[in-house]
């Protein structure tokens, strides 16, 4: 069966169960783009006038502060929306986003979309659910950033990947995302040296282990506890 466009919302667990005109749609209003690793898809200051949807690949969100230090805010994958902070913005992007592989997806304009949310009643609380959550998250680890050490940040940090890349094996769990250590910085706020050290005291308790920039979950109990307390 040819995976084609059709094929990729009616197996989007976010939209598959959308009445068949509600798909068409989505299939007459979408178009697909293909993004080379670090091409930019959208820049802080351009227009936030579209959603997107990741067919295959990751992208990156971040902001860049007023000292120059970049803050990645969220990393999306397979089946992801983003982009839907456009919803609510008034004219343009206050981020960056980049294709952090190689990426494909579909983009759908703004109008459309909101067209789409106005006939859909079921979609349109989906998207304020998804909304929520994001939001919550972003509210936990900027909570975590003012009274959590980076231990407790990073675990916080590997605890929120195991949900969205994680890949059980004999193991534990594979966190499918390579990350160097100091783009874990900018995920938790702290220096490269510091999350290098709190690697190394994690794989040393043997609550984690690394291969290949990817980090592999072998306690996520200890991982809880570093959070909690």
């Amino acid at each position: 069966m040819r995976r084609n466009k059709a094929w990729y919302f009616r197996n989007n667990p976010l939209v598959q169960d959308l009445p068949t005109e509600d798909l068409d749609f989505m299939d007459q209003h979408t178009e697909m783009v293909t993004m080379r690793r670090k091409q930019a898809i959208w820049m802080v200051g351009q227009p936030a006038d579209r959603i997107y949807w990741v067919r295959s690949g990751i992208v990156k969100v971040s902001k860049v502060t007023e000292e120059g230090r970049e803050l990645t805010l969220q990393f999306y994958t397979k089946d992801d929306l983003f982009g839907e902070v456009a919803l609510f913005s008034p004219t343009a992007h206050e981020s960056n986003a980049e294709a952090y592989d190689d990426t494909i997806l579909y983009t759908m304009a703004k109008t459309d979309f909101l067209r789409l949310l106005r006939r859909s009643g079921a979609l349109s609380l989906r998207v304020t659910q998804l909304i929520s959550e994001r939001r919550r998250r972003l509210e936990n680890r900027i909570g975590g950033l003012l009274f959590k050490t980076a231990h407790a940040r990073l675990a916080a940090l590997f605890l929120e990947l195991v949900e969205d890349f994680g890949v059980r094996d004999s193991r534990g769990v594979i966190v499918n995302l390579k990350l160097t250590h100091r783009e874990m910085a900018s995920l938790i706020g702290a220096t490269r040296e510091t999350v290098s050290f709190a690697i190394l005291d994690l794989r040393k308790d043997e609550v984690i282990q690394t291969e290949s920039k990817r980090v592999i979950i072998l306690d996520e109990d200890a991982l809880k506890a570093l959070v909690a307390g």
